[in-house]
């Protein structure tokens, strides 16, 4: 899950880099070239006319366009990722489509071959890639490991190789100054030993820690760490209590490769919340089913909405400004944090300049119409269909928002609207959210989620009302439900 930028730290930039530019240029050329050369003059029966030029003068002005618009050029680095992979794909897909659609209607094609948009697409997007690969192998055979510190560095035994250990040694080679250098690796699988990962040798297995730290002694290196891949750091109990009590004895640290990169998950009991939820509690098997209802009709939703969406997304780029998205992260089924996605209704919290402004400021007129409307909700129809929310359950929280015991609001998927919502929403405080939401998850049901669907959309027309009964009902209901743990409290 990548985070994007916060609202006042977002920059409305457009960055093309030149590379890019030169092969959008020569890559229709390219692609007339490979199809009919005659059209480009590269043989004696050269037929360059009007069709030629077009097309290579929309493709070149589609190509710029795409790039732009999915913002190619942003990334910096060397290496190449599958996400840039992905938005080069796309911007190749759209730059090809789109001026094979224009060429169509200046001239209905006409003299350029059918098959050239597809080569065009091939030859965009294999120019962009691999100018990008051709870069990072150029940046890494320039790479020079850092100078080592001028004190004395930790010397580190590694146990355990894997993608993530590797990488370690990468980052601790790319210190300046170095502070840490890897002296060996240990795998429990033999047949690596006598192998090296990244220029440090695999010398032996885990249960050879001792006698490999002693050796290493007696040619004057002292082992001052061991750092223990993530994966068998939690699957080989036995091995690593053996391995902690040699550190002990040789008064060596030992860690996870995670725990001494600082890079260890953070523990929040309230904020997070495990899988033993599910072993806890459970529920009934109506949000096991109803999953492929959310999926159809959110997908409905969706294309009726489409025309709705668009027009809310242009008043709030018109309005408040890009991005058109606001994002926040919640805590979904199972303690699973996710990102949850609206149309933007505030201005940024800072200006340009990082002066705060005022709630009054960043809140207008045309935002707030969007907000009591609902229609900000729309972009969560993607969270349902990617699995993190539901049509119809809990509302989703902020992590400091989550009640004192999260464990039943957390056994199912959050809702884009909910028994809570339709009975007060905003109007409730969070014990009388939090019961009527737990009364939801036990009494869930088709008959009671048609009825919340359509309170939903009387409460577009009536505005919020608290519900009386619902809350005496729920709280009635809390007060007699089991307490017991470990118990099928719902079935």
């Amino acid at each position: 899950m990548r985070l994007s930028a916060p609202t006042s730290r977002t920059r409305l930039s457009v960055t093309v880099a030149p590379f890019d530019v030169v092969w959008v240029v020569v890559a229709p050329l390219i692609a007339l070239a490979l199809r009919a050369p005659a059209m480009v003059g590269l043989d004696d029966r050269s037929e360059i006319n009007s069709a030629t030029f077009v097309f290579v003068a929309l493709s070149i002005a589609c190509g710029l366009a795409a790039v732009a618009m999915f913002r190619v050029g942003d990334s910096l680095g060397g290496i190449l990722s599958g996400g840039e992979l992905w938005l080069i794909s796309v911007a190749s897909g759209v730059a090809s489509s789109t001026s094979a659609a224009l060429c169509f209607m200046v001239n209905r094609l006409d003299a350029i071959p059918r098959s050239t948009p597809l080569i065009y697409f091939l030859v965009m997007m294999v120019g962009l890639a691999g100018g990008r690969i051709l870069v990072g192998l150029g940046a890494a055979n320039r790479d020079v490991r850092g100078e080592p510190h001028s004190g004395q560095m930790r010397r580190i035994i590694l146990v355990g190789v894997d993608r993530f250990s590797s990488m370690a040694i990468r980052l601790a080679d790319s210190q300046n100054p170095r502070t840490i250098q890897f002296a060996a690796a240990l795998d429990p699988r033999r047949r690596l030993v006598g192998r090296s990962v990244n220029g440090v040798p695999i010398v032996g297995a885990p249960a050879d820690l001792r006698p490999v730290i002693e050796e290493y002694a007696v040619h004057g290196v002292e082992v001052d760490e061991v750092w223990v891949a993530d994966a068998l750091f939690a699957s080989e109990a036995e091995s690593m209590a053996a391995m902690a009590d040699t550190c002990d004895k040789l008064s060596v640290a030992m860690a996870s490769v995670s725990s001494a990169l600082n890079l260890a998950p953070s523990c929040d009991s309230k904020s997070t919340a495990s899988g033993a939820i599910a072993a806890k509690f459970f529920v009934s098997g109506y949000f096991r089913a109803k999953r492929c209802a959310d999926v159809a009709a959110a997908a409905v939703l969706l294309c009726a909405l489409a025309p709705i969406a668009l027009m809310v997304a242009g008043v709030v780029a018109f309005d408040v400004g890009a991005p058109i998205f606001f994002w926040q992260q919640r805590i979904g089924r199972h303690g699973r944090k996710f990102l949850l996605y609206k149309f933007r209704t505030y201005r940024a919290p800072f200006d340009r300049q990082g002066r705060a402004r005022s709630a009054a400021e960043r809140l207008s007129k045309v935002g707030a119409a969007v907000r009591k409307t609902r229609l900000d909700e729309v972009p969560q129809l993607l969270n349902v269909l990617r699995g993190d929310m539901s049509l119809i359950g809990p509302r989703p929280l902020l992590p400091v928002d989550q009640p004192a015991d999260p464990q039943t609001r957390l056994m199912v998927r959050p809702g884009v609207t909910g028994w809570a919502q339709v009975n007060g929403g905003v109007l409730l405080t969070p014990e009388e959210k939090d019961a009527l939401d737990s009364w939801y998850i036990r009494h869930a049901s088709p008959r009671l989620d048609l009825e919340i669907a359509w309170r939903t959309l009387v409460y577009f027309i009536q505005g919020e009302r608290k519900g009386a009964a619902a809350l005496e009902a729920a709280a009635r209901w809390r007060s007699e439900a089991p307490r017991e743990r470990g118990t099928p409290a719902f079935s």
